[in-house]
């Protein structure tokens, strides 16, 4: 079975300049995901970026650039199905074959939970039905939205103003890593198929990186972790 890791990482970013290369403990972000590919005996690992300068960082920590990413999937309003079409038109012109499966790994996180990811690819290797699988962690799900002013629950609270968080149905997050089928007829918007399995993670595993504050606590939760990080999320 043929598995590519494929690490999205686009030059451009509006929150903070230039994300994808912020350093954290010296090294950049997307660093951190092509070395935590490096442990998941995948086939290749492949880095999409649409800059020759990111190119070559990404080389350096030993991921594949074969191609740059075109510029209809390089804007600020691009999703990630016109990245995975993209890959798909680039795979055919520079020849290369469709994997079984991708396991998409969003630079910005890096507390993954490797055994996790390991899981999602063993369900997908073992239960051919599943279109995709997902490395998720638990989500709030006593929420509330706003209308004219006026606080209302966005789930069934039965009233009361106090509800337990084990009363209410769980939730997930879940834009961490996303493993599925390398078919060609998955680059539209429901990319991940209509039987999506998954696997949960600790908490720390959905921490995102969004903006310069979320730089600073990265780095002082790997300060505080120490060896344990090496352990536990790389």
């Amino acid at each position: 079975m043929t598995i590519i890791a494929i690490i999205p990482a686009r030059s451009g970013s509006r929150g903070v300049s230039n994300k994808n290369i912020r350093k954290v403990m010296g090294k950049e972000l997307f660093g951190y995901s092509i070395e935590f590919a490096k442990k998941l005996d995948v086939t290749r690992i492949i880095c999409s970026t649409d800059s020759s300068d990111y190119a070559k960082i990404a080389r350096r920590y030993g991921a594949e650039v074969p191609f740059l990413r075109s510029g209809y999937a390089s804007s600020d309003t691009a999703m990630e199905e016109d990245i995975l079409k993209d890959l798909y038109d680039k795979f055919d012109q520079y020849k290369i074959s469709y994997p079984d499966l991708f396991v998409w790994l969003r630079p910005t996180f890096l507390f993954r939970d490797r055994e996790a990811v390991k899981k999602c690819i063993r369900k997908m290797v073992n239960d051919p039905s599943l279109s995709a699988c997902r490395v998720v962690t638990a989500a709030e799900s006593r929420l509330y939205r706003g209308k004219e002013g006026i606080l209302e629950p966005d789930f069934d609270d039965h009233g009361r103003s106090m509800v337990r968080r084990q009363d209410v149905e769980k939730k997930y997050r879940v834009y961490n890593t996303d493993v599925f089928r390398g078919n060609p007829k998955n680059c539209g918007p429901a990319f991940l198929g209509d039987k999506v399995g998954f696997v949960e993670a600790d908490g720390l595993s959905g921490f995102d990186i969004d903006n310069e504050a979320d730089l600073a606590i990265a780095e002082g939760i790997m300060n505080m972790l120490g060896e344990k990080y090496r352990t536990l999320y790389s």
